[in-house]
């Protein structure tokens, strides 16, 4: 029987919700999402929608997000991705804009939008909605974590941490940030810039 339009919408809209979960997670560039306060609003906006839930409630029950997570955790990178939330320009970006009433109404407005309140009722009375938290009660889901266990997958991310490549990564690191921040010097005029428009 083929998928009506509502089910092939559904099907999307989840795939999305599950690469901006795994986009979410990923300790290597996650801080890219809140470097300017305008894309933080849409995430925001995404992450507070019905859809995004359930993604989050599947992904979270399998042992590949966690291992995932925790093998990427090992790369230099992840120090580079958090060392973002230090840069002078992000942080008067997100001054001027918490005092921004344009930002402030654009954020009020969002999250009080009855458009959302709407579609977190219509989830809650979609069987569809709970599937992933069904689905995590299911024998199957514990046997997973068992599996990965037997078969030697949960030593995989460990391997990541002894890799020579990132441990030299993470000895290079400091020199490396030093370097990229004498090549970027603060711009002068960054104390009077003017509030960005949402």
């Amino acid at each position: 029987m083929p998928a009506s339009a509502d089910d092939a919408q559904f099907i999307a809209e989840r795939a999305a919700n599950i690469e901006r979960v795994a986009h979410t997670l990923d300790v290597r560039s996650n801080a890219g999402l809140l470097r300017k306060p305008g894309q933080a609003l849409e995430w925001i906006d995404a992450v507070t929608e019905p859809g995004f839930a359930a993604a989050l409630m599947s992904m979270s029950a399998h042992p590949e997000t966690w291992l995932k997570a925790i093998e990427q955790a090992a790369e230099p990178s992840t120090l580079k991705n958090f060392s973002q939330a230090s840069d002078p320009q992000v942080l008067a970006d997100w001054f001027y804009s918490s005092i921004d009433p344009t930002f402030q109404h654009a954020l009020l407005s969002r999250a009080l939008d009855p458009a959302k309140a709407r579609r977190w009722l219509s989830a809650v009375s979609d069987p569809r909605f709970y599937a992933p938290a069904i689905a995590v009660m299911t024998p199957a889901t514990p046997l997973e974590w068992v599996q990965v266990t037997a078969d030697g997958r949960v030593l995989r991310p460990l391997a990541a941490w002894l890799d020579p490549k990132n441990a030299l990564g993470w000895l290079r690191l400091p020199a490396e940030l030093a370097a990229a921040r004498a090549d970027k010097p603060v711009p002068e005029p960054w104390l009077k810039r003017l509030p960005q428009r949402y």
